[in-house]
């Protein structure tokens, strides 16, 4: 692309694509949360975002309350919830922007409360239940206490129950049933007293289809929506379609003969006469340093390996096999070209990392380019009107 040196295509037809297979799988009245945390997976909030409302997602999920109003204030009114914890100082502006938090103790409640009749409005809370993740969320023995406290306060709505399952897809299912009958316990336990909250979740892309006997009544998708496949998609046959590719230009390229050393510490060395190319792209842009002489790119549809250390700013491919190669060249790093494709998973692998580690840490320099526009995206979205019911 003309004008960039590094950027990021994102496909929203196949967000929709993914939002589509994901609620064929689901009933009817199973609700979708799409996971739009950490700007998308590295992908781009707010046009990810609109995709997913779009094609029936009924909540989005983010990690922050920055996030949640950078959402509110690109022009987003569906439901928004914090799947993580929130500060004290965080409260007003959550309750101005009508943002969903998860509560993992009773500390919050009373300020939750306060701030919403201030403001006249009710506020949705979802408490979590700490079944096994030992990270967020309330001890089931607590959790009777605290969701009498939430229903008891006169401006909180208690929308939501979750737990985070911390092993679906890694072939754990006995752990991942244990933790489903802890968190079933706290269902019973609830409902017991009469308390049945309207939303309760627990499963994410994996348990969806791992555990569907835990949808309950939303699921929360995160790497699924993105076309990210760890195994358990495959597994079940469900074919995702990746969202991101990730593309540079070739910036400089030169011909060095046989036993020439190639970049940092001459981690590499020419077998033969050959062509180098130079792409403006490293690991600020995300392009991890450990890929070194072990990953490639696609060139004119044609593998090339990478060779020598990747670097702040660039890297260096073997083009010897790409003789009609010119500067100005367009490099795919993540994606398809022709015929052939370098998913990130296969990067993953080779780190080895998870795949969205790696579209979570692409930088600044990255562009993203929307392939198509997010049909109710408006071209200047209206702020958010904080305060209004």
């Amino acid at each position: 692309m003309r004008g960039n040196r590094v950027w990021a295509e994102i496909n929203l037809s196949a967000v929709r694509h993914n939002v589509a297979l994901l609620r064929e799988h689901l009933a009817e009245e199973t609700k979708l949360l799409a996971v739009v945390k950490a700007d998308a997976y590295g992908h781009g909030a707010l046009p990810f975002a609109w995709t997913a409302v779009e094609s029936g997602a009924a909540m989005l999920g983010v990690g922050d309350s920055n996030e949640a109003i950078e959402l509110r204030e690109g022009g987003i009114t569906h439901p928004i919830l914090i799947l993580g914890a929130i500060f004290e100082e965080e409260i007003q502006r959550l309750v101005e922007y009508d943002i969903s938090v998860t509560v993992h103790s009773a500390d919050l409640l009373p300020i939750l409360d306060r701030e919403a009749r201030r403001c006249g409005k009710s506020l949705d809370v979802h408490m979590k239940v700490d079944t096994g993740m030992g990270r967020l969320g309330a001890a089931p023995r607590s959790a009777v206490g605290i969701a009498r406290d939430i229903s008891s306060r006169g401006n909180l709505v208690f929308e939501g129950l979750s737990t985070h399952l911390s092993s679906t897809g890694s072939g754990e299912r006995d752990w991942t049933r244990r933790q489903l009958q802890r968190f079933q316990w706290v269902v019973k336990s609830l409902e017991a007293i009469g308390i049945r909250p309207p939303v309760i979740h627990a499963v994410n892309s994996a348990g969806i289809f791992d555990h569907p006997e835990a949808r309950f009544d939303m699921v929360r998708s995160g790497v699924a929506l993105y076309g990210i496949d760890r195994g358990v998609l495959t597994e079940h046959r469900i074919p995702v379609q990746p969202v991101l590719s990730l593309k540079s230009r070739v910036v400089y390229l030169k011909g060095l003969p046989a036993g020439s050393d190639i970049g940092y510490d001459r981690r590499y060395r020419t077998r033969e006469a050959t062509r180098i190319a130079t792409c403006p792209v490293g690991y600020n842009d995300g392009y991890p340093h450990q890929l070194s002489n072990r990953s490639e790119v696609l060139v004119h549809g044609k593998r090339a390996p990478v060779v020598g250390t990747v670097t702040m700013d660039y890297l260096m491919i073997d083009v010897g096999s790409v003789p009609e190669l010119r500067v100005g060249d367009e490099v795919t790093l993540i994606g398809r070209d022709g015929n052939e494709e370098i998913r990130v998973e296969e990067l993953a692998r080779l780190i080895p990392t998870i795949p969205h580690e790696i579209t979570c840490g692409l930088g600044k320099r990255v562009k993203r380019v929307c392939v198509e526009k997010a049909a109710s995206v408006p071209e200047e979205p209206a702020r958010f009107q904080r305060g209004v019911a």
